[in-house]
């Protein structure tokens, strides 16, 4: 069996038990459609706008980019991050480099997973935003958002698997990957448009990916003035922030279970 066909199949399982996983379906997949839902109906009027990087958009659009950077963020970081953290802590990972399959392979399959669904649900909001709050996308725009789907899911899953290294227990992981996502998106334009916090909570924001995430999405969106809607900093910005997990994964994962004593 080659390499692309195991990495296939156990994505295949992954998905499956996803499916099974009533949480992870909950606060993973159903919970950002939600909050997509709550925010447009409840804060957004038909002429809200808010300012993004000096342009002014659609309050519709700007939620529903938001809302789809939350969700990439919960499915791309947090997922991997506890999915990996308690395979490794019930000795499954260890098991699994003890078989012939190449150890790769299985965690491959545990990103792919993360970014079909995150680009599942991504393409449902998006639709949604269309269909029922009139976000009025432009093709010109187009390649802007798939380009931040690509570069925000391949970065936030590096980060994910990275931060293993750094969480020594299932109930640790839990705990630090949602409350991450959530403090991030208060700070990152997501929750609240950027511009409305203090300076130096805006200028912690502008540091991490998920910022540039909302904003790239936010522009692209809302249809930019100009090209397809994204910064060289937005860009530059994921691709540095993705190569620094990817770093750190490589030299810093662990198969062995590190809460607990092994035999």
């Amino acid at each position: 069996m080659s390499d692309l066909v195991l990495v296939l199949t156990q994505t295949r399982y992954a998905l499956i038990s996803t499916s099974r996983n009533p949480r992870a379906v909950v606060f993973s997949i159903a919970f950002p459609v939600i909050l997509l839902v709550l925010f447009n109906e409840i804060f957004v009027s038909g002429t809200d706008t808010t300012k993004v990087a000096g342009q002014t958009i659609d309050g519709q659009a700007y939620f529903t980019a938001g809302m789809i950077a939350y969700s990439l963020g919960l499915l791309c970081f947090t997922q991997p991050l506890v999915a990996l953290t308690a395979q490794r802590e019930r000795g499954q990972l260890k098991r699994m480099r003890g078989t012939p399959v190449p150890a790769w392979t299985f965690i491959t399959a545990q990103v792919l997973r993360s970014v079909l669904l995150a680009l599942l649900v991504g393409a449902v909001m998006l639709a949604m935003g269309v269909v029922f709050w009139n976000v009025d996308l432009t093709a010109r725009t187009v390649p802007g958002i798939l380009i931040m789907l690509f570069l925000g899911t391949g970065t936030l899953c590096a980060l994910g698997v990275a931060m293993t290294a750094f969480t020594t227990t299932e109930d640790t992981a839990s705990s630090i990957g949602p409350f991450t996502m959530v403090m991030l998106s208060f700070i990152s334009g997501i929750f609240i448009p950027i511009d409305q916090l203090p300076g130096w909570l805006q200028e912690i924001g502008r540091i991490f990916p998920l910022y540039h995430l909302a904003q790239g999405l936010q522009l692209s969106v809302a249809g930019a003035r100009s090209g397809i809607g994204l910064s060289a900093n937005d860009v530059a910005s994921l691709v540095l922030w993705g190569i620094a997990g990817i770093a750190v994964a490589s030299r810093r994962f662990l198969w062995e279970p590190q809460g607990r004593a092994t035999g």
